[in-house]
């Protein structure tokens, strides 16, 4: 049976919907429309809007609010400038002001119904032009785009317009209406035009327009192939929209040489050429493309072509509205819901006759499988029989993250050539569920895939591990799998999940073919690179690419960056540096006008995957204060250092257990010390990438049963090569609540730390006294965390250091005095568990920045108004009345004077806040 994709499934329903083409089908939310009425209706009993009417509407009952006019006109221009709006909800004005239309038409519920309304307004205001107060009238306008909040077809445009008046061009409200539409559309930023192309005038949108209409032709005709050139079809749209003549804006649209194809093109074309028959051609050219998957071509042509006949003919103003006869919209709908709704069958007796003879008749080939999978011959191997195969697919990918699995199922579900795209469902989708909603979705999920669909599980093993439901979810899955013979299922899982999965139902797996992914080898990295590089628009030579292979080989992976995913990583910082190299006339960057080509000398030694710049233990000996610290840390290294050389002499050492138990108030430097110890640790060979993951209560502990270990296990993996710093981690022993699953996680954390001891390094941290307490909870903790470092409060003097780095960091200097005030503030801030020390000084600083951007920004408008008084309302000085008197007055006036460079990068004690009278209230402000 015919399938339409998924998003476009709505338009075969009863449901209301409003389909703007180039949006999607939106299902209206039941009493969306009438909440939207409602704030018309209110908007236009607005006080401001009284007297604010007009006689001259022809659609509104008069006298009409301008404001409801102005509405009138944005639901017109809000689809897009003459694109196609649809659905059994799409009427618009209709629907929204009813109450205030003349002669109100019956509402049709016809899915196939539509319209292409034109473009003519444009912002900032229409029919509020006439409103005497011009700024009033475009503050109206504004409200009126907030009044139509909600309708999601509409949103991005809406949003869109609303930037632009919250952003209006600096000039005079009161100039002509057509040249305040200029100013405006030429103010607008690149993302407004992006949203709305209109916005470029006429010409700017035909080219838009153009664009979309020839890439959306270009692939319908490669899947339903028709007798005529680009040319010729632009001509017969042309024709088709009652144009005698090639519009000259088409040169800028299209090119010069295009057009003048055109223009030959066009006397010839029309004297054979009859409307009715191109419409019924182009009918079934679409109906062709449309059972060939192109719904979503076909509609974008629609959108597209019916835009570029609304342009031209309001050329060279703003879009007309097309009628509806010119682009076979309607009769293109009709034939969707003909092909594709749900309908009855009859069963044919002859069907029953000849099903024997069908069933000896050897089925159709697949297509070969093009593969371009890199460095997994087991895997292709096993993909080319399963398409050569009439059987039903049931593969089990095992293997590492990163290795291919997702390119391999992809790969396969394109060869099946199934006519629906492949489903995707996780681990994720099942992990919390109850039972029943967990097997119902698996029922759900096999029914809508069984015999024309590839249904692809992402982390089985994990499914089925799931200490709540997985193993009746496996049990359910083997029943599936035999209940729907037609089913083709890809299921993926990591290393040695298949071993999982066999340790809880044995049978499961039997039902799989299985095949595993390797971890790559240099010449697999070199082949992934090679392919990295050359989407950059560049080659490797022969010796870069081995280079580049056997250095991805010993990278370490840092959390999800791994085997396949190291290749594009390398490959953009070196073809970033060979253009550098190549743009400042250094090496031969390639042929001229040929691509850059990367040498070996371009491929580092050492790909940093943590992406850390810079000296740790230099960092570490800048930061205020800390001395106990540095000193323990300094410890740290001296060990590590003497452990290397004792191996290098061949001596026997044993490593050391190095996770730590940071204490300590919030703000003592907790979180940057772990991050720069773990640098420290990679700089010296002990960590392979030592990033830091960071992470509380909440990525550890999960809400159901069996949600906890397998979150435990995630982070743990994330943090692997680096250092896991778990925050408030006494947090985990803590609740009150019967049953939480806090130990659970410390358990299975235990566990993984002596696992992964050779490269794992974990900072638990916390208030003192809780963080001893933390640790006597669970009998292992203590022994694996020998190393406890105490981080005090800063001291006053520390404090202001801070404060210093922190603003000369962010290009600022303190005026005289400024520490003086912050220090006394300090001196009378209470100190506690709850005073921010290093966190408190870069919240304040926020504080005095954000003040000491005001102070300036209002010094510079004094400037700018007491300079503006001074020429005159002309710019010419003042005259009249105030005459010598009135100047001398100015001359011994103090002008304001604008700030200077050093008043811009100066705090002052004015702009820290203000010395409170219970100055505990300074945690609660700035905290």
């Amino acid at each position: 049976m015919l399938r339409l994709p998924e998003h476009l499934e709505l338009l075969l329903t009863d449901e209301p919907v409003l389909d703007v083409y180039a949006h999607g089908p939106w299902r209206v939310p039941d009493g969306r429309f009438e909440e939207i009425a409602e704030r018309i209706d209110a908007l236009a009993r607005d006080p401001r809007c009284a007297e604010l009417t007009t006689d001259e509407h022809k659609l509104l009952t008069l006298p009409a609010s301008l404001v409801t006019a102005e509405i009138f006109g944005m639901l017109a221009f809000l689809p897009g400038g003459g694109a196609i709006k649809a659905g059994s909800w799409s009427q618009l004005p209709e629907r929204l002001l009813h109450e205030h239309l003349v002669n109100p038409g019956p509402l049709s519920t016809r899915m196939t119904r539509w319209d292409a309304p034109g473009g003519r307004w444009r912002p900032p205001v229409d029919w509020l032009i006439e409103a005497p107060d011009r700024e009033l009238a475009i503050e109206l306008a504004r409200d009126c785009l907030v009044a139509l909040e909600g309708i999601e077809p509409l949103e991005r445009r809406r949003r869109a317009l609303l930037r632009l008046y919250d952003s209006p061009p600096a000039l005079d409200v009161n100039l002509p209406k057509m040249e305040l539409r200029e100013h405006w559309h030429a103010h607008a930023g690149e993302e407004i035009v992006a949203a709305v192309p209109e916005l470029l005038g006429p010409v700017g949108y035909l080219e838009w327009v153009c664009s979309g209409l020839l890439a959306a032709y270009e692939h319908l005709a490669a899947l339903a192939p028709r007798d005529e050139t680009v040319e010729a079809h632009l001509v017969q749209l042309l024709l088709q929209g009652s144009l005698e003549h090639v519009p000259a804006e088409l040169a800028a649209a299209l090119g010069e040489d295009r057009y003048r194809d055109l223009q030959q093109r066009l006397p010839g074309e029309r004297r054979g050429f009859k409307a009715g028959a191109w419409q019924e051609q182009t009918r079934s050219w679409l109906v062709r493309a449309l059972v060939s998957g192109g719904a979503d071509a076909c509609r974008a042509w629609l959108d597209m072509a019916m835009r570029f006949v609304a342009i031209v003919q309001g050329l060279p103003g703003d879009p007309w509205f097309p009628k509806p006869e010119w682009i076979p919209v309607g009769q293109f709908q009709t034939d969707l819901r003909r092909l594709y709704a749900p309908r009855r069958r009859v069963v044919n007796p002859l069907a029953a006759t000849l099903r024997t003879a069908a069933a000896e008749t050897a089925p159709a080939a697949r297509p070969d499988l093009a593969t371009e999978l890199v460095g997994q011959p087991e895997v292709t191997a096993v993909l080319e029989e399963l398409t050569r195969s009439a059987e039903p697919v049931r593969l089990l990918l095992a293997g590492p993250d990163g290795t291919g699995k997702r390119d391999a199922a992809q790969e396969l579900a394109k060869a099946l050539s199934l006519g629906r795209d492949p489903l995707w469902v996780t681990d994720n989708l099942f992990s919390g569920q109850r039972l029943s909603d967990a097997v119902a979705k698996l029922h759900a999920d096999a029914r809508d895939c069984a015999g024309d669909r590839l249904l692809i599980i992402e982390g089985l093993d994990a499914i089925v591990a799931d200490p709540g439901n997985g193993e009746a979810l496996a049990g359910e899955l083997h029943r599936l799998l035999a209940v729907h013979p037609e089913l083709h299922v890809v299921a993926l899982c990591d290393a040695g999940g298949d071993e999982r999965i066999r340790e809880v139902n044995p049978v499961l797996p039997q039902r799989f073919r299985l095949a595993r992914t390797r971890p790559f080898t240099a010449e697999g990295h070199a082949e992934l690179f090679r392919r990295a590089v050359e989407r950059r628009g560049a080659r490797a030579t022969r010796h870069a690419l081995a280079a580049a292979g056997e250095l991805l080989a010993v990278t370490p992976p840092v959390q999800t960056l791994r085997n396949a995913r190291l290749a594009p990583q390398l490959a953009e910082q070196v073809v970033e540096a060979a253009r550098a190299r190549a743009g400042s006339g250094g090496a031969d960057g390639g042929e001229p006008g040929g691509p850059l080509v990367i040498r070996k000398q371009d491929v580092p030694a050492a790909l940093d995957t943590a992406q850390a710049a810079g000296n740790p233990l230099a960092e570490l000996r800048e930061l205020t204060g800390l001395d106990t610290i540095k000193h323990e840390i300094a410890l740290l290294v001296a060990g590590t250092r003497a452990a290397r050389l004792r191996s290098e002499s061949g001596l026997r050492i044993t490593a050391p257990t190095r996770h730590m138990v940071f204490t300590g108030n919030p703000g003592t430097g907790k979180t940057m010390v772990a991050r720069l110890l773990g640098r420290i640790y990679k700089k010296l060979g002990v960590l392979s990438s030592g990033h830091l993951v960071e992470a509380s209560r909440a990525h550890l502990v999960g809400e159901y049963i069996g949600q906890t270990a397998p979150r435990t296990r995630r982070l743990v993996e994330r943090a692997i090569g680096g250092v896991l710093f778990i925050d408030e981690a006494y947090t985990l022993t803590q609740s009150p609540l019967k049953g939480d699953y806090g130990h659970e996680a410390i358990a299975e954390l235990v566990k993984l730390m002596e696992d992964h001891r050779d490269d794992l390094v974990v900072i638990v941290a916390g208030y003192q006294q809780e963080m001893a307490e933390f640790l006597a909870a669970n009998p292992g903790l203590d022994s694996r965390f020998p190393k406890q470092l105490h981080f005090p409060d800063y001291t006053d003097d520390e404090l202001i250091a801070v404060f210093e780095q922190l603003a000369s960091a962010d290009g600022f200097r303190l005026a005289p005095g400024t520490s003086d005030d912050l220090r006394a503030m300090l001196r009378r801030a209470p100190r506690g568990p709850s005073f921010g020390n290093g966190r408190l000084m870069r919240n304040l600083l926020d504080v005095a920045v954000a003040n000491q951007a005001e102070r300036v920004a209002s010094a510079d408008l004094r400037a700018a108004r007491a300079g503006k008084a001074k020429d005159g309302p002309d710019g010419k000085g003042a005259k009249g009345g105030a005459g010598k008197a009135g100047k001398a007055a100015a001359d011994d006036a103090i002008e304001p004077m604008r700030p200077s460079r050093d008043d811009l990068v100066t705090l002052t004690s004015e702009d820290l806040p203000p010395l409170l009278d219970h100055p505990e209230e300074l945690y609660g402000l700035y905290l």
